[in-house]
């Protein structure tokens, strides 16, 4: 009986009923998977500016409104985020340390960067385009510095999302508006990074994946409607590859729909989804889109990259250290190889001949890494009662990341947004994900 109740000064008297247990973190990112407004809103709320303004960061570098309307055109507002985000960094109280492979890794790409500026042949121009390479350092440390649970990088991601779709319907709409024709210049994004079909269509590859990911891991939290409205990511994000006019893209869409095909448990749908897309890319492209992939290797544009991919090997070769120098290739190309030279079209190119085999190390293991996080990051997902977000979103990374090598092959984008804000992602959800065991180990 005593075993039953409480005695006080002996009034015996039922025990006190137990606390209800707190809800998990987990249990809290889970409110969110419905992705209702409201919801969204009450979340962002309770964050703080640091958070506010990396996200706002985003929106002004995929959507950059900026250059859409001149009038807004009065700040760099792009930059302006990411200074006043460093402050609000600091001010919250936040520090950042070495916490994983990856961090150290680019704190020895940073330092090649620099030793190569050093001994550049051109210095002026090496040290006039450090801003632009430590800028995505900042980047990097902010967003896998604030972007450390799964409730910010579900919204975080959320809204990388939607600034994609802007651009991929208006190229759409666009490619719809002359026929879904061929156009040599293709259709671009919007003005900065990816005003170039070229990068336009790498940006729309890694949405494509990356969407396709987000919505296998939470559609079961939506209505029909709701999965309806967002199936219109990975649509639109193929028709704009397509729109794009871009080789590149198109390959790389094929590595990434023969990844996803690899990675997929359920290979009967896997493989109805990957020959639906097939058979849509074969219907829409243009004619003279397929002459241009069957001319790949001996039109006049294939043989000109081929060149330059035989030169920048060649530069590597005579200066494997350090290179010729970060962001030299275009001055020592036209001085002693072609006055009218352009760029390597290769990212490994690139890095190898303006850092040196030593750079080109460290770019690939930085690109290793990044899967071996991703492997990581899913493995501490598995031990989650609710890590089916998690575990997606790393595989969409992954994905990402693959096509963006592939088409990497065919373009200059090694200082672009793609690699190091994927990186950046990648180290955040990590964090992200360890964090939730901890919450779940605790509970």
């Amino acid at each position: 009986m005593q075993s039953e109740l409480h005695v006080d000064s002996g009034v015996a008297r039922p025990p006190r009923p137990p606390r209800p247990p707190r809800p998990s973190r987990t249990a809290a990112a889970g409110s969110l998977y419905a992705l209702r407004v409201r919801d969204i809103w009450r979340f962002l709320k309770t964050q703080p500016a640091s958070y506010w303004l990396v996200s706002l960061y985003l929106f002004f570098e995929y959507v950059r409104p900026q250059a859409l309307y001149q009038s807004l055109d009065v700040l760099p507002w792009a930059l302006l985020s990411i200074l006043l985000c460093s402050a609000a960094f600091l001010v919250e109280g936040k520090s950042w340390r070495f916490a994983t492979p990856a961090d150290w890794l680019l704190a020895l790409f940073s330092f090649v960067v620099l030793a190569a500026s050093a001994v550049a042949y051109f210095p002026s121009v090496s040290v006039a385009a450090l801003p632009l390479f430590f800028s995505w350092v900042l980047i990097y440390i902010l967003i896998s510095g604030v972007v450390t649970t799964e409730r910010r990088f579900l919204v975080f991601i959320l809204f990388f999302l939607l600034y994609n779709l802007k651009m991929s319907l208006h190229a759409t709409r666009s490619w719809a508006a002359i026929g879904f024709a061929f156009r040599d210049w293709g259709v671009v994004g919007v003005p900065g990074w990816f005003q170039n079909s070229g990068e336009f269509g790498i940006a729309m590859e890694m949405f494509f994946r990356i969407s396709v990911c987000f919505i296998l891991a939470l559609r079961r939290y939506w209505t029909k409607v709701k999965l309806a409205v967002f199936t219109l990511l990975p649509l639109t994000a193929v028709m704009g590859m397509l729109a794009s006019s871009s080789r590149g893209a198109l390959l790389a869409l094929a590595a990434v729909l023969f990844w996803f095909l690899m990675r997929s448990r359920h290979r009967v749908r896997a493989v109805i989804a990957t020959g639906a897309v097939v058979i849509a890319a074969v219907v829409l492209l243009p004619n003279k889109q397929k002459e241009r992939l069957h001319s790949m290797g001996t039109d006049p544009t294939s043989v000109s990259r081929l060149q330059h991919w035989k030169d920048g090997i060649k530069i590597t070769n005579e200066h494997p250290i350090l290179g010729i120098g970060y962001a030299n290739w275009g001055d020592f190309y036209r001085r002693y190889y072609n006055p009218r030279g352009i760029l390597p079209h290769n990212i490994f190119v690139q890095a190898g001949a303006e850092l040196g085999y030593t750079g080109l190390l460290v770019f690939g293991l930085l690109i290793g890494y990044t899967f071996v996080i991703n492997a990581r990051t899913r493995r501490i997902a598995r031990q989650l009662p609710q890590g089916g977000f998690l575990l997606g979103m790393a595989n969409g990374l992954d994905g990402a990341l693959v096509g963006y090598l592939v088409s990497g092959f065919f373009v200059t984008v090694l200082y672009y947004p793609f690699f190091w804000i994927n990186l950046a992602m990648t180290v955040g959800l990590h964090k992200a994900t360890k964090r939730e065991l901890q919450q779940v180990s605790a509970a």
